[in-house]
């Protein structure tokens, strides 16, 4: 495993109840979940072929490995351009900009036009219009029923 060049674990604390890394940041701080964190970390080692964390979830150690191949992945896509499309849904990709009606796990109906983030690891976003400029990463995966509506 690469050595960041900076230490991004000083200040960061867990909370097993919740399963979250809590990390601060501006005046405040935001949170991972440990499997979310997890997830991507093994995705971007696959993009960067670099080693996938060994250490245990919930672990500054594990926190510390996603850190650095997040780090790894910004410094290739810097180098190449390239992206890592490990967080786009299969069934968006190329749907971008259409109207899409989805039924979650929760069987709660939404619809929302596609959009999909910038950046070295994108994900798809639900917008209100298509002329929306930002929107929040699609949730509620995997959905029960898609339906391209246009």
């Amino acid at each position: 495993m690469h050595k960041l060049q900076f230490n991004r674990v000083e200040g960061v604390t867990i909370n097993h109840d919740q399963k979250l890394y809590v990390i601060p940041c501006s005046s405040g701080f935001t949170c991972c979940g440990f499997e979310y964190a997890d997830k991507q970390a093994r995705a971007v080692a696959l993009w960067t072929g670099d080693t996938a964390p060994t250490a245990a979830l919930g672990t500054l150690e594990h926190f510390y490995q996603y850190s650095v191949l997040m780090e790894l992945g910004a410094k290739k896509h810097a180098r190449t351009g390239e992206r890592c499309n490990a967080d786009l849904i299969p069934e968006f990709i190329g749907r971008e900009k259409s109207l899409v009606e989805v039924v979650r796990a929760d069987d709660e109906k939404t619809r929302f036009i596609i959009g999909k983030s910038s950046g070295w690891f994108p994900c798809h976003l639900e917008l209100s219009r298509r002329t929306s400029r930002g929107g929040d990463p699609v949730t509620g995966l995997p959905f029960k029923s898609i339906r391209f509506l246009a």
